[in-house]
């Protein structure tokens, strides 16, 4: 039998070890650093995607094209404004305050309808004065140069020339881009670790250009809408890029009108021209319902020839790009 004195210091012990568990319990180390991940803030990626419209210029319910870029998770790039970039821009309740570089692959309504509305809403909500760097084709035929339908809508004698003072003072500086398709590729933006370059592509008789913007040692590649003739410039563009953005609106022959094919690239060329640049994840985008209807035909026509990840886009998705080594 245990003696009252014993009994006592054993008691005591058990107190003792009972208090010391609850205020230490096992792993409480690392449960407080699981805590402390979970809660603490996570930091941007360098570089995310956001697809304000990922449809072309029927109606059907997706926007038309365009796209943000976030550089260190703030809105810097537009890329395309077709309609509905306005709107989905609201939608996402995006800051506008540090969005002052727009690259405009090409002067169709469904990729530059919605600027005037963008740059709108941008000075209203602005509290300095705005510098935008705005690059686009060279005009062409039908088309006319980037600088000139800027001129056109904003400068004075334009249809809304009002903008430039409505919010707050408004500078645009417009750049043309040469669009021969031997026209060397170029660096036309460069800002600390921001660099963007371009290269000249083909769609039809409409004056287009391609785009890559990279910081910090990740890339996104915009081939804008493009057809064959132009895929060997898109595989220089887009060497090792981590996110090529390419525009599926057409099936593979002989499901495609000839003439469709004077203006845009079918899936198998489009899979073969991601293979060629080593492009590390493919996002489709400018979509049409006979696309749409079809994807798993696109799919397994791109895989004869590039295995990397793909995905369609859709209106409002955010991708962030993330650096993988192949």
């Amino acid at each position: 039998m245990m003696k009252n004195g014993s009994r006592c210091k054993l008691l005591v012990s058990l107190f003792v070890a009972t208090a010391a568990l609850a205020l230490n319990p096992p792993n409480a180390a690392a449960q407080k650093q699981k805590k402390d991940q979970l809660t603490a803030p996570h930091s941007p990626p360098a570089m995310e995607l956001i697809v304000l419209g990922s449809g072309g210029p029927r109606a059907t319910g997706r926007g038309e094209t365009s796209y943000i870029v976030l550089i260190a998770g703030v809105p810097r790039i537009l890329v395309d404004a077709g309609s509905g970039a306005f709107v989905q821009i609201g939608k996402l309740n995006l800051d506008l305050d540090k969005m002052d570089v727009v690259l405009l692959t090409h002067l169709h309504i469904d990729h530059s309808a919605d600027l005037p509305s963008v740059f709108n809403a941008r000075s209203l909500s602005a509290d300095d004065p705005i510098t935008y760097h705005v690059f686009g084709p060279d005009g062409g035929g039908e088309f006319p140069s980037t600088t000139k339908v800027l001129h056109l809508i904003f400068d004075r004698g334009g249809i809304y020339q009002y903008q430039r003072g409505f919010g707050v003072d408004e500078t645009i500086d417009g750049k043309d881009l040469a669009t021969a398709l031997n026209t060397p590729e170029s660096e036309i933006f460069s800002e600390g670790d921001l660099h963007i370059r371009e290269i000249a592509s083909h769609h039809g008789d409409c004056p287009s250009v391609g785009y890559r913007v990279e910081f910090k040692g990740e890339s996104i590649t915009f081939s804008g809408d493009m057809d064959a003739s132009a895929l060997a410039n898109l595989e220089q563009l887009a060497k090792d890029t981590d996110l090529l953005v390419l525009h599926a609106a057409i099936l593979d022959p002989p499901d495609t009108p000839a003439i469709l094919l004077t203006l845009h690239t079918p899936p198998k060329q489009l899979g073969e021209a991601a293979k060629a640049a080593n492009a590390r994840h493919v996002v489709l985008s400018h979509i049409p319902p006979v696309v749409e209807d079809h994807e798993a035909d696109v799919l397994r026509s791109m895989r004869k020839s590039y295995s990397g990840p793909i995905e369609f886009a859709h209106d409002g998705q955010k991708i962030p790009v993330v650096k993988s080594v192949q």
